[in-house]
């Protein structure tokens, strides 16, 4: 609520307490009883009714009618306040939903969500960590809240209708991640996210073992399992914590330097037929490349000065953040 609002709410309550004590003192001063006083006060502001006057005078009724003139007045500007704030609070939620509503349908290349669960929670911190384009699908109210005072984009409705996927722009997303508590639900959006769109590349969580065959036949890129993910990290936490420690950083989206990333030849590049070495890639960007992904899905992790580049190639390499952008850059001339 605004501070206005409070403000004016406020110099009401005050307004009330000054009246009753306009009554309470007057009707005493009249002479009636304090207890009285105050009843006959009480009843006259909230409009319980009187029955017979406290009080047979003109002072009396001038009271009363000061009393209840300015109650009614209280109660008036009370009510439209109220309805003034819930009025502009759903004009504003309206005007909100429509701006998010018209940014999502501009955006193209990014991410979908699909419930803000802990790990939909930990995608939205790396997503935007990473400053790429996303937006969050979720039903529950609370959450729904949150993601609105986060600033995130959001689309309410169920991650298994397909009206709720369009309206989040499936058809122009580069990725989407399933992330719903129940494994058969996450089978669907990879169902139905398949079926939208066939180049976009999907990913899903996935909670049973003998559930991954199922989602890999639907279509999926990546079936992931929390379970074995943890398990794993914390084997090597013990086993070989330095090393985990150092790869964790390598991958961390909030640090700047000695950063592991990708970028893919593009056509038309003037690295393609060109070695390693003849290419100049080092000496311009920084970037040291210790890995080449073909197109054919084959990765060769034995990289050197003589290994020659072609269109489509994703280098896997290790640098500085910034000289990533460079890399990208000098791909591209």
């Amino acid at each position: 609520m605004e501070r206005r609002v409070v403000k004016l709410l406020t110099i009401l309550l005050l307004l009330t307490g000054a009246l009753v004590t306009l009554g309470w003192i007057g009707f005493m001063l009249l002479g009636l009883a304090s207890p009285q006083a105050l009843s006959s006060t009480i009843n006259i502001i909230s409009s319980v009714g009187l029955g017979s006057p406290p009080v047979e005078s003109t002072m009396g009724w001038g009271l009363i009618g000061i009393l209840q003139f300015g109650s009614i007045g209280i109660v008036t500007v009370t009510i439209a306040l109220l309805s003034q704030v819930i009025i502009q609070g759903a004009l504003k939620h309206y005007m909100g939903r429509k701006r998010m509503d018209e940014r999502i349908k501009h955006l193209s290349n990014h991410s979908i969500i699909v419930g803000y669960s802990l790990t939909g929670a930990a995608l939205v911190r790396d997503l935007k960590a990473e400053g790429q384009d996303f937006v969050v699908i979720e039903s529950d109210p609370e959450k729904i809240t949150k993601l609105d005072e986060m600033g995130i984009l959001f689309v309410e409705g169920n991650g298994l209708d397909d009206e709720t996927l369009r309206n989040a722009g499936i058809e122009r997303a580069r990725a989407i991640f399933a992330v719903l508590s129940a494994d058969s639900d996450n089978l669907m959006v990879v169902l139905s996210a398949r079926g939208f769109n066939e180049k976009m590349n999907i990913v899903s969580r996935v909670t049973r073992e003998d559930y991954i065959d199922r989602f890999h036949r639907a279509g999926v890129d990546a079936a992931i399992s929390p379970q074995e993910w943890a398990s794993r990290r914390m084997v090597q936490s013990v086993l070989r914590p330095h090393l985990l420690g150092l790869l964790s950083s390598l991958l961390d989206p909030s640090v700047d330097q000695a950063y592991l990333d990708e970028v893919r030849v593009p056509p038309k590049s003037s690295v393609i037929n060109k070695t390693l070495a003849d290419s100049g890639m080092r000496k311009a960007t920084g970037i040291v490349i210790l890995g080449i992904a073909s197109m054919d899905g084959s990765c060769n992790s034995v990289v050197g000065p003589d290994t020659v580049l072609s269109e489509g190639d994703v280098l896997l390499g290790y640098g500085q953040r910034q000289d990533f952008a460079k890399l990208k850059e000098f791909l591209n001339d």
